[in-house]
């Protein structure tokens, strides 16, 4: 098989998260450094100025998403499977030569539905997965207990799984995402034309605990782009810095704790709904909301440490390599992909998400002489070219040979 064509498929057409902004740059990049003709299948938005101003050639299907559907019958019957999505694809591919194409998908959960999966499958068309987040075996996609606030080890879609109120919103939805999982498991468990891609470690062996080995399977990390590179002399500096969602599962209110019980100088860089109530609580830390990139790096410029207390898996974090290309050292919790990014004692610390250890940790931190030696690591230790364009473009073309 020779490939000509890309169809890369996204919910939506514009940058609304991390694998929506991978995404793009995928087909981007694909674009400008490739020979294929490259398209992009999204069912939600405008085209964003990556793609208005590249060569992609867009398919934007001006769809509701899940949450912005008027109708609620009508969210939950396509958001269960969409076959209009689906019959829409189904037309891109009767244009194109079936032996010279293949698709990409990165995200289907919020607009497409595994219809176009069961498309794929019925045209034969290799499909490469990249695998974002862990909705390929759990319901609520982070196999995660929003009720308990923690991880959630019951076996997907078992009895124990489905009467669980798990769900961040009410039992009500938690219904509904099994019944839309159990249709996504019939269609994707039958389709011998998936080829999965992980993009940690950390998260291929949790997803393959719980949805078993896949025949074709591949390792990429996620591209990221970085500032000018410098070694922030983080040994001078006293902030213990958080970026991310402010919210229960990425331990934010952990972090918090932590910082105070700790007696040192915080910066909680980010929004979200525990954002009023944290602010309200912890008078000494500063909550700047959400920043430019520009000004993020200011602050990781003031930092002594990054501290990510994620309580749950995350599927490959970025924040951490972004301040280790500082040469930031982390304070990291064990439970989540971040621990891929970290040599123990040598560029930051493992601890539990657990205020006592991540206190303990942070205790250390304040050995200048530590910290000046974590910093250097760091800095020396970060590998930028493993995430810049080039070498992710090269990887996903060699990835895209031996998949077909």
């Amino acid at each position: 098989m020779t490939i000509r064509n890309v169809i890369v498929v996204c919910d939506y057409a514009y940058i609304e998260g991390g694998a929506a902004r991978v995404a793009v740059q995928t087909a981007v990049e694909l674009s400008k450094r490739s020979n294929l003709k490259v398209y992009f299948f999204a069912g939600c938005g405008e085209p964003c100025q990556e793609l208005v101003q590249s060569s992609v050639q867009v398919i934007s299907l001006g769809m509701y998403d899940l949450l912005g559907n008027p109708s609620k019958l009508d969210a939950m019957k396509k958001g269960i499977y969409n076959r209009k999505a689906g019959k829409l694809l189904e037309d891109l591919l009767n244009t194109l030569k079936e032996n010279e194409t293949i698709i990409h998908v990165h995200t289907w959960t919020k607009v497409l539905s595994s219809a176009i999966f069961a498309i794929a499958d019925k045209k034969n068309i290799p499909v490469f997965l990249t695998v974002h987040d862990y909705f390929l075996t759990c319901p609520n996609g982070g196999c995660y207990d929003y009720v308990k606030n923690e991880i959630c080890e019951r076996k997907p879609m078992s009895l124990n799984c489905v009467v669980c109120n798990c769900d961040s919103r009410h039992y009500y939805y938690k219904v509904w995402r099994c019944m839309r999982q159990f249709r996504q498991n019939r269609v994707m468990r039958n389709c011998k034309n998936i080829r999965y891609i992980f993009i940690s470690e950390f998260e291929k062996k949790q997803l393959v605990r719980r949805f078993g080995e896949p025949k074709w399977q591949f390792m990429l990390k996620n591209p990221s782009t970085f500032s000018e590179r410098k070694r922030v002399l983080a040994e001078k500096n006293e902030i213990y810095l958080y970026i991310g969602r402010v919210s229960e599962e990425k331990g934010v209110p952990l972090f918090c704790e932590a910082v105070e019980n700790a007696g040192v100088k915080a910066v909680v860089v980010g929004d979200g709904g525990l954002k009023k109530d944290l602010e309200k609580k912890y008078p000494d830390i500063t909550f700047t909301g959400w920043l430019e990139k520009a000004q993020i790096d200011q602050w990781i410029e003031k930092s002594r440490c990054l501290i990510f207390p994620s309580r749950w898996y995350e599927g490959s974090p970025l924040t951490v390599p972004e301040v280790q290309a500082y040469g930031i050292p982390c304070i990291v919790t064990d439970c989540s992909a971040a621990v891929d990014n970290i040599v123990t004692e040598k560029n930051g610390l493992i601890v539990k998400a657990d205020r006592k250890e991540m206190c303990s940790a942070i205790a250390k931190m304040a050995n200048d002489e530590i910290v000046a030696k974590m910093s250097c690591n760091t800095f020396e230790l970060f590998d930028e070219k493993s995430y810049s364009n080039d070498v992710y473009i090269k990887n996903l073309l060699q990835i895209y040979e031996k998949g077909v």
